[in-house]
């Protein structure tokens, strides 16, 4: 499969709760929770495929949990993230260079760093560096990264939430280890937060069709002046981002871009 029907696969999918993928030359595997996979959902998605003359089939399959999880541990090396951020688990040794040190017990939760979004993001927000006692939502936390290194730049308050258990587990795992225990960490989507709860800071690494459907709450929960870094999108696709939260009253302050991927950081 060319690399563009790839792109485009990936970024239909990425809409329906798929959150990585890997392409080869016989076609892309794309990897979804088991509480996320609807098989008529993606047979009505892939029908609208939008390259005349091009079908596309798919077969799925159940991971085995256990393996998967012990195999991923056993793989993890360390990720660093320009020279702010090393991302470790216990297997390795801190680093002696790099601003912030985070060590992870590497579970399967999305964002142990290896992506180019949650790279994007921890850049973004720690080159910032504004973030004394500030309090940060994170939207979709997966394994707390983009959360733990708030607090480690000097965010006060953490509020994560995520619509998957294990990945509620992982964030108190890893905020543990980080020596943050006390922090918030709810399961459930964007209404388990307080209505009236407000933040300096709002962090969203998930896909562009969560974000233009949660653009009113994320700014429902940010302060005026506040700042709200995104990422989970394509390239291609940051132009009707930025239009959405354009009509919010945010403003565009700073972009990255890395593998075809782009991650965005506004102001109210």
């Amino acid at each position: 499969m060319s690399e563009d029907y790839c792109d485009v696969l990936a970024s239909m999918l990425g809409g329906i709760g798929f959150d990585s993928f890997e392409g080869d030359d016989d076609g892309l595997w794309g990897y979804v929770q088991t509480s996320l996979y609807d098989e008529e959902t993606v047979k009505e998605l892939l029908s609208s495929f939008p390259f005349e003359g091009v079908k596309v089939d798919f077969r799925s399959e159940e991971m085995p949990r256990e393996d998967w999880n012990a195999e991923w541990e056993k793989s993890f090396e360390p990720i660093s993230v320009s020279d702010l951020v090393y991302i470790h688990d216990d297997r390795h040794e801190k680093s002696q260079t790099a601003l912030y040190d985070i060590l992870i017990c590497p579970r399967m939760a999305f964002g142990s760093g290896s992506h180019a979004t949650t790279r994007m993001m921890l850049r973004l927000l720690l080159e910032h560096g504004a973030l004394y006692g500030k309090r940060v939502l994170d939207v979709g936390c997966g394994t707390g990264i983009l959360g733990i290194g708030a607090l480690k730049g000097g965010c006060s308050h953490l509020t994560a939430i995520d619509i998957d258990n294990d990945s509620v587990e992982n964030t108190k795992e890893n905020l543990a280890l980080n020596e943050f225990e006390g922090q918030e960490v709810l399961e459930g989507d964007i209404s388990v937060v307080p209505s009236a709860a407000l933040y300096d800071i709002v962090l969203a690494n998930i896909h562009l069709n969560i974000h233009l459907a949660l653009m009113g709450d994320y700014v429902k929960h940010l302060k005026s002046g506040g700042m709200l870094f995104l990422s989970g999108f394509y390239t291609q696709e940051a132009e009707a981002l930025e239009k959405a939260a354009a009509r919010y009253g945010l403003k565009l302050k700073e972009d990255a871009t890395e593998d075809g991927w782009e991650a965005m950081y506004f102001e109210l």
